[in-house]
């Protein structure tokens, strides 16, 4: 799946997963309905979106509604999506209830920036670094494109394409109605000339209703990219992020590699070398459980010295895991 598809259905089970029902969409006036199979619907729909693909090859926009209700709660939540194809750019920003406004751009050909997350240790770590302005990571992706790795309008709400109606009204716009295995009970309203202009699903389960309802309007676009000032290098962030943990992390693989080296040796006399293996290797889990390499092993007389330096601090942690008798020993240095 791309990097942006089907957003709404990830804002969607967003709200599911926080336990949240919902009113069906108001029905629109109809002038003449068609019964349509499964492969004729396909039909009809795929000629919408080229239809529509067509439309937005200048820009287009979509304001998607979500309301999600579930034992008496209900939520809402709201997300937009602005497409600039002419200069390859999109944006896309998301909110659910009182969470934080979550917001996603890509940049054709160069990468995509994320909002970050509001927590402790992310602005820890933008502190630690010297950046506590920043709101954004920037990924690189030199092969994005717009056409691949983000959503085209249709996709906002449509997943799949069952049996449904065709209503034909006088003005030569139509809506479709069909079945979606994942949206629900899907209507698309479209002009005289088959472009997409608003949707509605409605999910209607047995403990939850999930209801969307989405507009769109076509022509060119302007996506503004967040600045240098706010965006940090992902790579960067993560990094950042890691060592803000760096003490834990350090105690972490040498209390661990010292009670497994204590299992290997069964009440034995412990070995300096299964020590020293045993050790590494937790040290390389922990690392791998952060993907950075932040703790280091290096060998001593009886043992190891793990420790870890902060780059921007340059604080260093450490603790040494020595071998003695049947006995290991843990100390802070």
């Amino acid at each position: 799946m791309s990097v942006l598809s089907r957003p709404a259905i990830l804002l969607a089970s967003a709200a599911v997963a926080a336990g949240l029902l919902v009113a069906p969409a108001a029905a629109y006036a109809a002038d003449t309905t068609t019964d349509l199979s499964a492969s004729e619907m396909r039909a009809a729909v795929a000629a919408v979106a080229t239809a529509t693909d067509t439309a937005a090859e200048q820009g287009w926009k979509s304001d998607l509604d979500l309301t999600v209700a579930l034992g008496g709660r209900t939520a809402t939540g709201h997300q937009s999506i602005m497409a600039d194809p002419q200069h390859g750019l999109m944006g896309v920003t998301s909110a659910l209830e009182d969470t934080p406004v979550a917001s996603v751009f890509l940049d054709e050909g160069s990468g995509i920036y994320s909002s970050l997350p509001e927590d402790s240790r992310t602005e820890a770590a933008l502190t630690m670094m010297g950046r506590p302005a920043v709101t954004f990571a920037f990924t690189a992706a030199p092969t994005l494109t717009l056409k691949n790795d983000g959503p085209a309008p249709m996709d906002v709400v449509v997943t799949s394409v069952g049996a449904g109606k065709r209503t034909l009204h006088d003005d030569g716009s139509a809506d479709l109605t069909f079945a979606d295995s994942v949206m629900g009970a899907v209507t698309l309203h479209v002009d005289a000339s088959s472009v997409l202009t608003a949707a509605e699903s409605t999910l209607d389960e047995e403990d939850a209703n999930l209801s969307v309802s989405v507009g769109y309007g076509y022509g060119p676009q302007t996506v503004t990219l967040p600045t240098a000032d706010e965006t940090v290098q992902a790579g960067a962030l993560a990094k950042a992020v890691a060592y803000v943990g760096m003490a834990e992390l350090v105690r972490d693989s040498a209390v661990t590699g010292a009670a497994d080296t204590r299992k290997a040796a069964k009440g034995g006399k412990v070995k300096v070398a299964t020590l020293r293996k045993l050790v590494r290797r937790d040290a390389d889990r922990v690392n791998d459980s952060v993907n950075v390499d932040v703790v280091t092993v290096k060998n001593i007389t009886a043992g190891v010295r793990v420790s870890a330096t902060n780059p921007w601090t340059k604080k260093t942690v450490a603790y040494t895991v020595k071998a003695s008798g049947k006995k290991v020993v843990v100390k802070k240095v």
